[in-house]
């Protein structure tokens, strides 16, 4: 057995596809979220970091390197 990885326009390709694919009687699965081989550990942690940033838990790199200078500073 092998595995075809191909990349289509998801809105325009996929449906012709789906139907040449069935219409040959072969098997397949579509992958929406290619994380290239990351692990889940590491894709979960992506996701958790992409809602951090929507929630607006995040800090600017100015800001973290103005701490950092602060503590390096009083030292």
């Amino acid at each position: 057995m092998a595995m075809l990885t191909v990349e289509i326009d998801k809105e325009r390709d996929l449906p012709v596809l789906q139907a040449l694919l069935n219409r040959l009687g072969l098997n397949y699965r579509i992958d929406d979220e290619d994380w290239g081989g990351l692990s889940d550990a590491e894709v979960e942690g992506i996701k958790a970091g992409l809602e951090d940033i929507k929630a607006g838990r995040i800090h600017s790199h100015a800001d973290v390197m103005a701490r950092i200078d602060k503590k390096i500073n009083r030292s």
